[in-house]
């Protein structure tokens, strides 16, 4: 098995099937925050849904189930539906209370957590994270950041929070590793008469203050709520030694994998979005030589018999890798009910002028009436373009008449068939403007 794995899909589900008791040593998460927001990623000038940060309480009755029939966790879920009632917030909590039961089991003995949150529900978050650890926090962790954000209604929000917990009662913690300089002048004495060992600097405490990652910089990389490498820098080197293994379950752009690799550290990421995992590749290929072939991938098909066997197995996971092989689109958070489109994406034609771009995928069977069914659901959806994918031998000729009667779109035809070794021969569908007729790159 590779030291360094980097997996598509749920979390929870992942975490259950794949990964041992006890395989982290540290973990990191920087999970959604209940925003009540839709955050939009960029990539290659395309513009996707990266994550709908809302939360519906009929999706979560199951996790709520699950974790309300764990004694550990009764009288804490049960005391939150009391406060809260069955709405948002208790989906949330619900959401993530199970996929914080399994980071515990995951983590070794003498392993910490780092649960990234805001204050919006940084406070039911600790009355769950204490029901999960059964023991006290270690650290309210903050990180303070400065720019953009005035209010003149209140006071301008200006921090994260990171809740620090342990799994055991040893845990490691590299004070030194992080010390930071003096504010004191060189030879300056401190109230007491004494001085300070400016030379080793000070030692870290529970207050980070760094800017965000400022529009220009050259570390962004267009993805929403990417988080500072010196940031998870600093993580991982408090609460890690080199050989460990760090555990990312919302691994998002990569931001924790970078900074464990940087530092000799074994990774585990975990993403849903297909997007989100093409963007990690090009991250970390870009700052590390062969990073890459030292990875292994799980839920992502390498070759068009892996597109078959996932097919085969899994066919709503099939669905979300293979409705985002366009750049640009992301698959639908819900894949039940979704009117026949699988997946949804903005490309640019021209600076500032985007067209919507809708896909549907197709595992089986396939016929002239499927794609015929596919336009109108484009047409309803008020998209330019749609992209039907599917398997090459799956594709009728008259299939692609009933496509060329689609009509076109600014010289380019309205709906096109983009079949699985289309993407793995590295074409892409063809698109107006500048992203029209070039190679996937």
């Amino acid at each position: 098995m590779a030291a360094n794995r980097l997996y598509f899909g749920d979390c929870l589900d992942i975490m259950r099937e794949d990964l041992p008791d006890g395989c982290a040593d540290l973990i990191y998460l920087d999970p959604p925050f209940n925003s009540k927001r839709i955050y939009n990623a960029f990539m290659g000038g395309a513009q996707w849904v990266a994550f709908d940060d809302t939360w519906r309480w009929h999706e979560a009755i199951d996790d709520f189930h699950e974790t309300a029939g764990d004694v550990a966790l009764a009288g804490t879920m049960e005391g939150l539906r009391s406060i809260l009632g069955e709405g948002a917030n208790l989906a949330y909590l619900s959401y993530m209370a199970n996929r914080l039961r399994e980071c515990r089991r995951v983590l070794s003995e003498t392993g910490s957590i780092y649960l990234h949150c805001d204050p919006t529900m940084s406070h039911y978050l600790k009355v769950v994270m204490d029901g999960v650890f059964g023991q006290p926090m270690q650290n309210e962790f903050i990180w303070y950041y400065s720019g953009g954000g005035a209010s003149k209604r209140r006071w301008a929000r200006k921090h994260d929070v990171l809740l620090f917990y342990a799994k055991g009662k040893r845990w490691t913690f590299n004070a030194d590793a992080v010390r930071e300089p003096h504010k004191w002048t060189a030879g300056q004495r401190r109230a007491d008469g004494s001085e300070r060992d400016y030379g080793r600097g000070k030692l870290p405490d529970d207050v980070w203050e760094r800017h965000s990652i400022m529009p220009w910089s050259k570390e962004r990389l267009g993805y929403p709520t990417q988080k500072p490498l010196a940031l998870l820098d600093r993580l991982v080197k408090a609460s890690s030694n080199p050989g460990d293994t760090v555990l990312d379950p919302f691994c998002g752009c990569g931001t924790t994998l970078h900074a464990a690799q940087a530092l000799g550290r074994r990774w585990i990421g975990i993403d849903i979005s297909v997007n989100a995992c093409k963007v990690i590749e090009k991250r970390l290929t870009g700052h590390f030589d062969s990073v890459w072939d030292e990875v292994e991938f799980v839920g992502m098909p390498k070759t068009v018999a892996d597109a078959h066997t996932l097919a085969a197995l899994d066919k709503f996971r099939f669905e979300r890798w293979a409705a985002a092989l366009v750049d640009g689109i992301e698959p639908n958070a819900r894949q039940r009910g979704d009117r026949g489109i699988d997946g949804r994406g903005r490309i640019p034609i021209r600076k500032g002028t985007f067209v919507d771009v809708v896909s549907q995928v197709k595992g089986g069977g396939t016929g002239p009436g499927d794609v015929r069914a596919f336009d109108t659901a484009r047409r309803q959806a008020g998209a330019e373009i749609g992209v039907f994918v599917c398997f090459e031998d799956r594709v009728t000729q008259g299939m692609r008449d009933t496509a060329a009667g689609a009509g076109r779109f600014m010289g380019v035809p309205a709906i096109q068939i983009y079949t699985v070794e289309d993407y793995f021969a590295g074409r892409a569908p063809r698109m107006p403007g500048p992203a029209g007729g070039r190679e996937r790159a």
